[in-house]
């Protein structure tokens, strides 16, 4: 029992923090203090994290992870915004130089200092860059951009100076535009988890997307349907919690249909009268319901009230090559040296499956025009996560505002 009561005094000390993020919901990147005790604990956290610090490749890597990880805050919180708001910010030399075990050590020093602090700030960012650089998917994305993006673009046709989606001897859609975003860069990715709870880069749903912009709101209903009917879309992959639609009210839209459709079966107004009631019925019902407005903001904090859309995200089911692919032609199963090979050697495929999360975003002309503009805006959008993903990784680095940075309460996302 000798060891129970120095055992209690860590756990009242320092313990607290790290249990919440096991069991109460709470994200390691709001921690202000770690708990490793010495140069060996460090150690053995960074092997157990999946880095060996005596393989010189694993050391290499978690040293350019480091320099990344300084030279992101430097770039984007210290320089990036200014600091004619905050009293001057430096990276310590004593960090610079300090290797990543030795940061564990400082983050976890009590009381807290200004190198503790700071120590605590570069490895918020490196843990969230850790999870970037060892995403598997990022060794596959043309693979996977090309799975996902082709299907849509044997969907589309130039005529003129006219998109459409569908061939021109079906059911076809003019689009304004057809945008298409393949990959998202390492800073915009790694700006974007460090404002997420769930801090990962599986987390991330708009690596890859598309977005249609159509001639008004009843076409941009036409091209979801259309995306059902020839399988570009495979509904059961779709992620609910991701789903927003905030371009058109729907429920208020299908009564409306029914009556006008019911008008037109009765013969009472011409095919031509019909299009044009849809369109116009359509494009006044944008009404957002208190439901939409929480869960927009409940999904992303940054969004503006302005911004509209109908958006969502899928999992497409991708296969790729295995990289022991190009080696088995070559290998005959006999040359195997035992028959547990030979077995083995059988169950393994030249491919492997995953999948992969894109968002499809579709949008009238009108309001992508609205997007583009104000507090909609993407650029507005971005500095308002820069500002928060900078609070969040510096904290109490940050001293009193000598004067107020102007940002607009709510902003816009974008694809």
């Amino acid at each position: 029992m000798t060891s129970f009561i120095p055992y209690l005094e860590r756990l009242k000390r320092d313990q607290w923090g790290i249990l919440d993020v096991l069991i109460a919901n709470s994200s390691p990147i709001d921690l202000t203090r770690l708990a490793v005790a010495d140069a060996q604990d460090a150690h053995e956290f960074i092997l157990n994290y999946g880095y060996d610090l005596n393989h010189p490749d694993d050391a290499e890597d978690l040293a350019k992870i480091k320099a990344e990880a300084l030279d992101f805050i430097q770039t984007y919180f210290l320089d990036g915004l200014g600091n004619e708001a905050y009293a001057p910010l430096q990276i310590p030399d004593a960090i610079r130089k300090s290797g990543v075990a030795n940061l564990l050590i400082l983050a976890s020093k009590h009381p807290r200092s200004l190198l503790q602090r700071w120590a605590c700030a570069t490895l918020r960012v490196m843990h969230t860059l850790s999870h970037i650089v060892n995403d598997l998917s990022a060794n596959f994305f043309t693979a996977i951009q090309e799975q996902i993006l082709t299907p849509y673009y044997q969907q589309l046709q130039i005529v003129g100076d006219q998109i459409i989606l569908g061939k021109a001897s079906d059911f076809h859609i003019p689009l304004v535009d057809f945008q298409v975003k393949a990959g998202k860069d390492r800073d915009s990715a790694l700006l974007k988890l460090l404002h997420k709870r769930e801090n990962v880069a599986a987390d991330l749903f708009d690596r890859m997307g598309v977005r249609f912009v159509t001639r008004d709101r009843l076409d941009a209903l036409l091209v979801l349907k259309f995306l059902r009917e020839k399988h570009l879309v495979t509904f059961p992959n779709v992620k609910p919690s991701r789903s927003v639609n905030t371009l058109i009210n729907l429920e208020k839209f299908k009564q409306s249909f029914k009556q006008i459709f019911k008008r037109y079966e009765e013969g009472k107004m011409s095919l031509e009268e019909l299009e044009q009631s849809l369109r116009d019925d359509a494009q006044n019902r944008d009404t957002l319901t208190s439901r939409q407005i929480h869960h927009l903001f409940n999904r992303n904090p940054h969004t503006s009230k302005q911004y509209r859309s109908i958006q969502f995200t899928v999992r497409h089911l991708v296969r790729v090559a295995s990289p022991l692919a190009p080696f088995m032609e070559y290998v005959q199963e006999d040359a195997l040296p035992n028959r547990r090979l030979q077995r083995e050697f059988k169950t393994v495929r030249p491919y492997y499956r995953f999948f992969f999360p894109y968002e499809v975003q579709i949008v009238d002309a009108v309001t992508h025009q609205n997007n583009l503009q104000g507090q909609a805006s993407h650029e507005t959008y971005k500095l308002r996560q820069l500002l928060t993903a900078r609070q969040r990784v510096l904290g109490s680095l940050l001293k009193p505002l000598l004067g107020k940075t102007s940002v607009p309460e709510t902003v816009g996302v974008g694809l």
